[in-house]
């Protein structure tokens, strides 16, 4: 045989191989792109905690008292069990420092910390800030997110 029909059949049996990789990569089931968030039950522990300065504008201490009125309007069981802490904290007090490098924190931002064991979630929450004005819509977001955290579904 010559070197010429040695190569064609080199080449065909190559190609054979590749389009045989393709059908069985494109017969198998993609993965899921997001798959299904494990719930990992109650946590032991919710702390909610808002970030201010200590001379807020009159246009960002509506959002801080809404933020404090919904959650111990809604959640005063929980908060008289232990299962929910609430802390509104001055960014700018050097005693609150150290909880405040914990959170990475900036004025008026909120954050949730869901504590199982010794294993701490903290979540930021950025939605409060389109919404900063509109203390119906703040709360609806507050409460869920909470609620979301207490079940074991941050």
């Amino acid at each position: 045989m010559s070197t010429f029909g040695k190569a064609n059949r080199t080449y065909l049996l190559l190609l054979s191989l590749l389009a045989l990789g393709l059908l069985c990569a494109c017969s198998s089931p993609a993965p899921t792109a997001n798959p299904p968030k494990e719930s990992l039950g109650p946590p032991d522990r919710v702390d909610v905690v808002y970030f201010h300065v200590g001379e807020a504008c009159h246009c960002m201490d509506p959002m801080g008292d809404c933020i404090h009125s919904t959650v111990f309007l809604t959640f005063n069981e929980e908060l008289g069990s232990g299962k929910l802490t609430f802390q509104r904290l001055k960014l700018d007090d050097e005693d609150n420092a150290t909880i405040a490098g914990k959170y990475n924190a900036t004025p008026f931002s909120l954050f949730i910390n869901t504590v199982r064991g010794d294993t701490e979630h903290i979540i930021t929450v950025p939605e409060i800030w389109p919404i900063r004005y509109e203390c119906d819509a703040l709360e609806e977001l507050v409460k869920s997110k909470i609620r979301q955290s207490l079940e074991g579904n941050e």
